[in-house]
């Protein structure tokens, strides 16, 4: 397994970089490469400094760091696309915007582009707890009902699967706002029942998947009128370290952040958020 880091020189980057560098040790060759496209900042050699903490920060957890400069003449996407090897045994960890103002923290990015570009694995991280250093232990998951979720992102959360000790695999039954008022306790029970065979055997793959012991990976199946407020609010309750979702196409093909529940949630979280696609 390949592991590459998309690096822009920044604070923000360097927060990114410490979630890489744990993926990094969990591989068999325990290597980074680490690329930085000349045009997204600083001139490379303005960096020295930042190239060598990075790299003194990977081999004091026994990876060995390559630094790359690549041409992105044609757009930094492009420019990490024509570098990156297609296929299911690279990872390519980028990260969000730091503020997510008018712009959002995700519609409009190169991360963006590279969750929907669908050539290799990608993992897009807004780090709001930098005092973490890249070390997730609680991890909030939440999953939906399509096929895909979540064994395309298990390769992803199996890199960072030796520091996690617990995971919350959670699945929101989500009503209108009149259902939802109107909602009674037995059909709440009914709601609760028929998402939890699904969650169950997510979280059961989970466990195997993170060679985990069964009893701390925990299905939770919940009743809202709102998916962001309920994420966020069993992230705060449970303490999460990290919330690990796959990133939605319909964000991926916004421009725009307003409405958009991913755009809320990475406004709103308690904790760190990593967003992952797999190959198609």
């Amino acid at each position: 397994m390949a592991v590459f880091l998309a690096y822009d020189g920044s604070v923000n980057g360097d927060w990114i970089a410490r979630y890489a560098v744990r993926m990094a040790a969990h591989t068999p060759e325990r290597v980074l490469t680490v690329l930085y496209g000349e045009d997204v900042g600083l001139p490379a050699p303005a960096l020295a400094d930042r190239f060598e903490a990075l790299t003194a920060q990977a081999a004091a957890q026994g990876v060995r760091a390559e630094v790359e400069v690549i041409p992105v003449h044609g757009g930094v996407f492009r420019g990490l696309v024509e570098r990156l090897p297609p296929g299911p045994g690279t990872v390519l960890v980028c990260g969000l915007r730091v503020r997510g103002g008018r712009r959002g923290y995700l519609a409009g990015t190169i991360s963006a582009q590279l969750l929907a570009h669908g050539r290799f694995h990608t993992l897009a991280l807004r780090v709001v707890r930098p005092g973490l250093l890249g070390v997730a232990r609680r991890v909030l998951a939440p999953v939906g009902d399509h096929p895909r979720q979540p064994g395309q992102g298990l390769t992803c959360l199996g890199l960072l699967g030796a520091d996690i000790r617990r995971v919350h695999v959670l699945r929101v039954v989500t009503l209108g706002s009149v259902a939802f008022r109107r909602l009674d306790a037995r059909r709440a029970g009914r709601l609760r029942a028929a998402g939890s065979e699904r969650t169950q055997a997510v979280a059961a793959e989970v466990a195997a998947a993170l060679r985990l012991d069964p009893a701390h990976v925990h299905p939770l199946v919940r009743v809202s009128d709102d998916w962001v407020k309920q994420v966020v609010i069993e992230a705060g309750r449970l303490d999460s370290d990290l919330i690990y979702l796959e990133a939605p196409r319909a964000s991926l093909a916004r421009l725009f952040r307003f409405g958009d529940p991913m755009e809320e949630l990475l406004r709103d979280t308690p904790c760190d958020v990593a967003l992952y696609r797999g190959p198609a």
